[in-house]
């Protein structure tokens, strides 16, 4: 069990057993729900490539194959990465940059 410290009115007192159980489950709650969390950015990075490159799908635009292919590995993203796959989809350099190789536009 975990040793909690709870701050009551600028006083630190050891948090007791229901408190504990209380922010453990908490805690566990917050973990178990990452993957969800992840998808969701995901999502959101998937979306603002497409949305990046969506006037290049215009009717008097011909589109190069890469390009085919580079947004419809956006929009395969869910179906083809599974919550195990998602620390690779977000990592990011020591710039911020993501580096993954499905996010590289051709």
């Amino acid at each position: 069990m975990a040793d909690y410290i709870i701050n009551e009115n600028g006083v630190n007192r050891p948090a007791t057993d229901v408190e504990t159980a209380r922010i453990d489950a908490k805690n566990k709650a917050w973990e178990d729900d990452k993957p969800n969390r992840q998808l969701s950015q995901i999502r959101e990075i998937r979306n603002q490539k497409l949305s990046d490159t969506d006037y290049l799908a215009t009717s008097d635009n011909v589109m190069n194959d890469d390009m085919k292919n580079f947004r419809k590995s956006m929009r395969d993203i869910p179906q083809n990465y599974d919550s195990s796959k998602y620390d690779e989809l977000l990592a990011i350099d020591s710039n911020g940059n993501l580096t993954h190789s499905v996010w590289s536009k051709p």
